[in-house]
């Protein structure tokens, strides 16, 4: 009888312990790449175990390019009745971000975003069969960029490119670039045709993922 009592005794120290759960904070990066101007949203929630923890202070802090010196207050929110906060930020340059929540002594793990020079693709067509194609690219105005823009073409309907030419860039002012490529078209094609582009970071420039590359010719569209 008193090793039942002794094991039912251990069973009813054991259940607080079990049933407490330590306060977690979950972060959603809804994407890693935006363009300048375009905000990068994170989402999480804040509970304790069950239980949501509503009207907490949760903070974003980040560092940005070259992600010298300290983490610096972005943005501040507070958990709503559900426990869930969102951030919605523009960022000028590539940051590394991170979400505190100081009640609870809570740090995120470190969420790294990408900010991309904004860019217009149009075309225009100069003569039966040959088009010019332009990207032009927004920037903040310290920013320099270096690398030309690829422009891909395919008769229209196709899946992939067929045609690859390299747009140089000119810059126009501050803040301000272009690149423009003229292509003959293949009369197979009877003037139909699509079109994308695509351009690595530019080294320095702090926007956009420095591991990009673009296809060599078979862009799929």
């Amino acid at each position: 009888m008193r090793w039942i009592l002794g094991v039912l005794l251990v069973a009813a120290l054991a259940l607080p312990a079990s049933a407490h759960a330590a306060p977690l904070l979950s972060v959603d990066l809804a994407r890693e790449s935006v363009r300048y101007g375009q905000a990068h949203r994170i989402d999480g929630t804040l509970t304790d175990g069950t239980a949501v923890l509503a009207d907490q202070d949760v903070v974003l802090e980040g560092r940005r390019y070259p992600y010298e010196g300290s983490y610096r207050v972005i943005e501040r929110t507070t958990t709503n009745a559900e426990g869930e906060f969102r951030f919605d930020t523009e960022l000028d340059r590539n940051h590394r971000l991170r979400v505190v929540a100081p009640a609870e002594n809570l740090r995120s793990e470190r969420l790294q975003t990408y900010t991309l020079p904004a860019f217009e693709l149009s075309f225009r067509a100069i003569s039966p069969g040959v088009v010019r194609l332009y990207q032009r690219y927004t920037v903040p105005k310290q920013v320099r960029l270096s690398s030309p823009t690829l422009f891909y073409l395919g008769r229209r309907g196709a899946a992939r490119a067929s045609i690859r030419r390299t747009g140089e860039l000119k810059r126009l002012r501050a803040g301000r670039y272009t690149s423009q490529v003229t292509v003959t078209l293949p009369s197979s094609w009877n003037g139909a045709f699509r079109y994308a582009s695509c351009f690595r970071a530019s080294v320095g420039s702090g926007m956009g993922d420095p591991d990009q590359s673009c296809p060599k010719l078979a862009l799929q569209f």
